[in-house]
């Protein structure tokens, strides 16, 4: 072991047993995080219902990659719509603009990302879900404002995730906007 690096422990972990959220309208199940595998991957289990997804954006820091469980989603890629299904991989480099739109029932996907990081807008903004299903109305409880702030800052500090500036959004089209509701993180 390197002097100074973080013990990684092995460990198995079923869906069942992982920390569960509600945020936005999708449910997460945290896997893997920076801190159990020494800051090389994280692993989320989500499930998301028909015309979920974020609009365009990027990941600085992450190469963020998703394995369809169940389920169609239409992924924007810089300038490109791809369509996956049950059994793809979507491979998104870190720097690339990228949305997607929950276009079956519902989706269940794998999402990755390299090195780890994410999982703090989950922890941070989510609520921690009682049962593994989506939100009902009125389930996830909104963060108190000082979290908000302390997510905000965390977020900037692992640089994560950014949405397009206002001069870079003139530039993207959204061109999924049409397949999804309104998005508000």
């Amino acid at each position: 072991m390197t002097s100074g690096a973080p013990a990684v422990q092995p460990f198995a972990i079923t869906r069942d047993e992982a920390p569960k959220y509600w945020l936005v309208d999708s449910l997460w199940s945290v896997l893997a995080t920076a801190e159990t595998t020494g800051g090389e991957l994280t692993v989320l289990d989500q499930v998301m219902p028909k015309r979920s997804g974020p609009p365009p954006h990027v990941h600085e820091r992450l190469h963020e990659y998703f394995y369809i469980l169940d389920g169609v989603i239409r992924f924007q890629i810089g300038t490109e719509v791809k369509t996956a299904s049950a059994g793809s991989l979507v491979s998104v480099p870190r720097n690339t603009v990228h949305g997607f739109a929950v276009a079956s029932d519902t989706a269940r996907v794998l999402n990755l990302y390299t090195p780890a990081g994410f999982t703090e807008q989950i922890t941070f903004m989510g609520t921690l879900a009682t049962e593994l299903r989506l939100p009902r109305d009125g389930e996830q409880v909104p963060p108190s404002e000082e979290r908000g702030r302390a997510y905000a800052t965390r977020s900037a500090e692992l640089n994560t995730q950014r949405w397009l500036t206002a001069d870079e959004a003139s530039g993207t089209e959204d061109l999924l906007a049409d397949e999804r509701d309104t998005f508000r993180p």
